[in-house]
């Protein structure tokens, strides 16, 4: 199962993706409900791989953001500078990971 070929990964992410997404729209959970959803697909790609160990660095990134979100809820830190920078600050670490 794991080591499978692109092909296959790809197919079960995108399926877990628009399984999420579809949930996301039905709980209208916006944020951080997208980030959470990408980053499982993410998560799922990676392990679909045979790559534990990026799998691995990737949850401890994604559970860190998380948990320094929530710390930021309490606060009172703008939102209208939070989601753009946690967005910006994800697409950058993604962009690194791809040229690893």
């Amino acid at each position: 199962m794991f080591g499978m070929k692109t092909k296959g990964r790809d197919g079960i992410s995108s399926g877990v993706f628009l399984i999420g997404f579809g949930l996301l729209y039905l709980t209208q959970w916006w944020w951080p409900g997208l980030l959470i959803v990408l980053g499982v697909t993410g998560l799922i790609d990676i392990v679909m791989s045979g790559h534990w160990k990026d799998a691995l660095k990737t949850a401890a990134v994604f559970l860190i953001a998380a948990a320094i979100l929530w710390g930021l809820v309490w606060t009172g830190i703008m939102w209208s500078l939070l989601i753009p920078g946690t967005l910006i600050a994800v697409g950058i670490y993604l962009v690194y990971r791809g040229f690893k």
